[in-house]
């Protein structure tokens, strides 16, 4: 097992191009950030800032225990190499495992044939030391083991999340078009919103990102809500230690001070905001309507608009949506001065129809489309 100065390494993965912000909100709760790499940051902990880390992560995808690290250069080699390693420790008889491979290399070129062998030596380590072979559950695995290969650097870890962490388990149904959790909070952070300037998400469809900015101005950690991480499952599991990490969670909620509102056109999003905002049994003090973005008009003088508007993948459909660009545009022109707006999209071509010069432009990742979140700083003057 990896360690440095008696501490654990761990990698928590996420988004493309939340790889700072991720870094700066898991800071209070790990020994040390190490490295930040693309899709993911690299800290040293002990088991409590493993559980923490999982508790507290706004930005992260998957929170990893690094078992191994090995120079490889074939399929064969491969299996010797991990099968060395100590599974029947880890794993115990009726546990399940899991194995998933990530590979970037002229070496290994076919993940299924590395997620194979990867899964066979596993097995066939611990047939040997103990006499039984693990189930394998794909699905929900008490032991689910990521691998990842660059060249022949071989990394193994073991997934201390279970099911991915934007998964925070307040939302009643998920909208077609919504953002995961995780990115959703990513754009809140990149906008450096101050929890307290009033908040404003105009196209909120099912709600996540005005859900998720209320967490934060409550100190509401983000997976406070889930039913289980993939560390409960494990041989050494601390029940006493977690339970008190949920307390102290517990015990820092504080008031939210800032004004949140979230309106979309279609009266059933509306209703699956306030269905996910309920089942986070927490005053979030988030409003919510049913309204056009060509009327929207915020009730205070300077404040926070974050907007993710559609911006269509197939043939025509950036064409339709031109129309609506120019609206956001406009509305933010007329009714939102001495705002700082973000406008979140994959479509540079729609963009132009907003007619506002961008202040800063930030390169973001939605899955595997290149997207960019555009920050306008509204000032007063005349708009052509």
């Amino acid at each position: 097992m990896n360690k440095i100065y008696n501490n654990i390494e761990y990698y928590i993965t996420c988004s493309r191009g939340l790889e700072e912000v991720t870094a700066k909100d898991i800071m209070p709760y790990c020994n040390k950030i190490t490295r930040l790499d693309d899709g993911g940051v690299a800290f040293i902990g002990d088991k409590k800032a493993l559980y923490n880390v999982n508790l507290y992560s706004r930005t992260g995808m998957y929170v990893l225990k690094k078992l191994d690290n090995f120079k490889s250069h074939s399929l064969d080699d491969l299996y010797k190499k991990v099968k060395n390693y100590s599974w029947s420790k880890l794993v115990k008889k009726t546990s399940t495992i899991a194995v998933r491979v990530k590979s970037d290399s002229e070496i290994f070129t076919n993940p299924n044939f590395c997620t194979l062998r990867v899964k066979d030596a596993i097995v066939d380590s611990i047939k040997d030391q103990k006499n039984f072979r693990p189930y394998i559950d794909r699905k929900n695995p008490d032991y689910s083991i990521f691998v990842f290969i660059k060249d022949k650097d071989v990394q193994v870890f073991l997934n201390s999340s279970g099911s991915p962490l934007f998964m925070r388990g307040y939302r009643t149904k998920i909208h077609k078009a919504s953002l995961n959790e995780s990115l959703a909070a990513g754009l809140i952070l990149l906008s450096g919103w101050d929890k307290e300037t009033p908040f404003y998400d105009p196209m909120c469809g099912s709600g996540t990102i005005p859900i998720e900015a209320a967490l934060m101005a409550k100190n509401v950690p983000p997976g406070i809500y889930r039913n289980e991480f993939g560390f409960e499952r494990w041989k050494r599991f601390d029940s006493d230690m977690w339970k008190q990490c949920l307390d102290d969670a517990k015990n820092a909620y504080i008031d939210c001070k800032a004004k949140i509102y979230g309106a979309d056109v279609i009266e059933e999003n509306i209703t699956l905001c306030n269905l996910s905002s309920r089942k986070t049994k927490n005053d979030l003090s988030i409003t919510f309507r049913k309204k056009d973005i060509r009327f929207f008009q915020p009730k205070s003088n300077k404040g926070v608009v974050i907007i993710n508007p559609p911006y269509g993948h197939r043939i025509g459909e950036e064409e339709d949506l031109e129309h609506l660009y120019k609206i956001i545009g406009d509305t933010l022109k007329k009714n939102c001065k001495n705002f700082d707006a973000f406008i979140f999209t994959a479509s540079g071509e729609l963009t132009k129809s907003i007619g506002l010069r961008t202040k800063k432009r930030l390169i973001l990742k939605n899955g595997n489309i290149d997207c960019r979140l555009l920050h306008y700083e509204i000032v007063e003057g005349e708009y052509l």
